[in-house]
């Protein structure tokens, strides 16, 4: 099975996905990708692999309006080089060149399937048109998770298009290595002199506007105000980095809250590991699946979309309303003290190791790509 996958990018936490699907499913597997590190990326970048081939394509970007698109040179030129026998291409706006490539393949019965999370904001005309355009071309879909599949549903793909699929990480790996890398989080809690910072939140992502990291920092402003005191260690950079350590000065909490920066593979996972809980206060990512695979319990913003789904009120973890940093501050205390604690992180562990693990997900790779060949009559 020769497969072609399209990635925007290729950061580390994908690798292990594209391993198993040549590993486990025997795939001759190509992944085109454009490397584009930088403060506003998550993740660390990967140009090579030992059981997959790696295709770097340049990046031109275009407007339409208030509409961006990308195009990777020569992804066309990759297609048609070789002879493919399924293409995967990423399900956003602004991936002009994946579309294409999709259109080309369906031109030449060569499966195309789409990967994507969907749009959850408010469509304006044009997207809801745009939506309606893009979803016509694949054969198959990879959602993020089950909000996609309404999503997809509302724009005329038929269910029987839809593969079940949850976006994860290694959840199997990073669970399996717990101590090791707690040990390895008290060794940097260690290292800034926060050896015995509890209780300790952790807040893992792009320090960027999405995400909110500064309602973290506000939580724990009101607590101290409130006379409990916690310890927030923030992994990530960003575009609101030097803003947000501002913040901190302005507030007067530096000794309660400490950015890191961006930091090596796996340190993101220790800090997690050794955490009392995870926080989670805006646009939502993978080190979700981290936290709840490492039995660290999290709070997350109330948002819509497939990335927090799992995340179920006191059954595998807790939501608040987006924006409300009374709200958080609450949530923080009532999940440092409640009875149901234990019972959560345990429904949060099971729900990372039966429905989201690598190998479900890397199953439903290879359901996608035998829909799609039957569609195609392959």
């Amino acid at each position: 099975m020769r497969v072609l996958i399209q990635q925007p990018r290729l950061p580390h936490y994908r690798v292990p996905l594209m391993n198993r699907l040549v590993e486990a499913h025997g795939w001759e597997l190509t992944v085109a990708f454009t490397p584009r590190s930088g403060q506003g990326e998550s993740g660390l970048e990967v140009r090579k692999s030992d059981l997959f081939e790696c295709v770097a394509l340049p990046l031109r970007q275009f407007r339409a309006g208030s509409l961006k698109l990308n195009v990777q040179r020569g992804l066309l030129r990759l297609l048609r080089a070789g002879r493919w026998d399924a293409f995967f291409w990423e399900g956003v706006h602004a991936n002009l060149s994946g579309y294409l490539a999709a259109r080309w393949c369906r031109r030449r019965q060569i499966p195309n399937i789409c990967w994507l999370k969907g749009y959850f904001e408010p469509a304006t005309l044009p997207r809801h048109l745009m939506n309606q355009w893009l979803w016509r071309v694949p054969d198959a879909f990879v959602p993020y998770g089950d909000e996609t599949h309404s999503f997809l549903l509302r724009y005329g793909v038929r269910p029987e298009q839809i593969v079940r699929a949850y976006n994860t990480v290694d959840v199997e790996g990073i669970a399996a290595r717990r101590e090791q890398l707690r040990a390895r989080g008290l060794s940097l809690l260690e290292s800034i002199g926060w050896r015995q910072a509890r209780p300790l939140l952790a807040c893992v992502g792009r320090l960027t506007p999405q995400k909110r990291p500064q309602d973290a920092i506000q939580a724990v402003y009101h607590l101290r105000q409130h006379g409990e005191r916690v310890f927030l260690l923030m992994v990530g950079d960003g575009s609101e980095r030097s803003t947000l350590e501002q913040l901190v000065q302005t507030l007067g909490i530096s000794d309660s809250v400490y950015i890191t920066g961006r930091v090596p593979e796996d340190d993101d996972s220790a800090v997690l590991a050794a955490a009392d809980l995870a926080l989670f206060p805006g646009a939502h990512g993978l080190a979700i699946n981290q936290a709840m695979a490492l039995g660290t319990p999290v709070v997350v913003a109330d948002l819509p979309g497939p990335d927090g789904e799992m995340v179920i009120q006191e059954r595998t973890g807790w939501r608040y309303p987006v924006g409300d940093i009374q709200a958080l501050a609450h949530a923080v205390t009532t999940v440092l003290h409640s009875p149901k604690r234990p019972v959560v992180i345990t429904q949060a562990h099971e729900e990372m190791l039966q429905r989201r693990s690598l190998a479900q997900y890397a199953k439903a790779f290879t359901e996608a790509v035998a829909l799609a060949r039957k569609r195609r009559g392959r």
